[in-house]
């Protein structure tokens, strides 16, 4: 099984390293790619914090990623996806205006496969055009995001314990709740995990 994972530079870098860690120790091969970048480049991951008495998170320089595949290569045969992969962190922000990225998310919600969207992942969502009539989770300051591209914004004040399932897709608000999101993804995918 393959799944799709969308990157950029200043991509929250739990919101990468966690999703390609777990899915990869299930057998699930994540093709991560990122337009105008080759396999080999680079892409700077950030990590957001939400320090006490700031008004708003800090970013701090994350670890370092080498793209796995080519962005115009995988993208020219998206049927052999199990499912998409879009996270938070700073890219969301500028590759909300690149069509291919949104023609990207449109393929995978008009065919109904697994979306698992993360934090300010939602920002492409929502300019993709694909939350009219959906109910969504994302981080907080997403929620003007959420409801100006036409979808019900769902508040978690826990987020490490809430991810919301809307048929096809399963949002989050943040990184601390990666766990329950990737639980639900999983599921979506129609992957069963069994314990000893």
């Amino acid at each position: 099984m393959k799944v799709l994972l969308l990157s950029g530079d200043f991509i929250e870098d739990y919101e990468l390293y966690a999703p390609l860690q777990a899915l990869e120790m299930l057998g699930i091969d994540v093709h991560i790619v990122c337009p105008d970048k080759k396999v080999g480049e680079e892409i700077q991951t950030a990590l957001h914090i939400l320090e006490p008495g700031r008004q708003t998170y800090s970013e701090k320089p994350g670890h370092p990623f080498n793209i796995t595949h080519d962005f115009a290569e995988e993208t020219k045969s998206l049927d052999k996806y199990a499912g998409l992969i879009v996270p938070g962190g700073r890219f969301p922000e500028y590759q909300r205006y690149d069509k291919r990225v949104l023609d990207v998310i449109r393929f995978f919600m008009s065919q109904n496969k697994p979306v698992a969207a993360l934090c300010h992942g939602l920002q492409l969502l929502a300019a993709a055009g694909v939350l009219k009539g959906r109910s969504c989770s994302a981080f907080p300051m997403c929620q003007l995001d959420v409801e100006g591209g036409g979808g019900k914004y769902v508040d978690y004040e826990a987020f490490s314990k809430n991810a919301y399932v809307d048929g096809n897709l399963v949002s989050a608000p943040a990184y601390p709740a990666i766990g329950v999101w990737l639980k639900e993804f999983i599921k979506l995918l129609g992957v069963k995990v069994q314990l000893p």
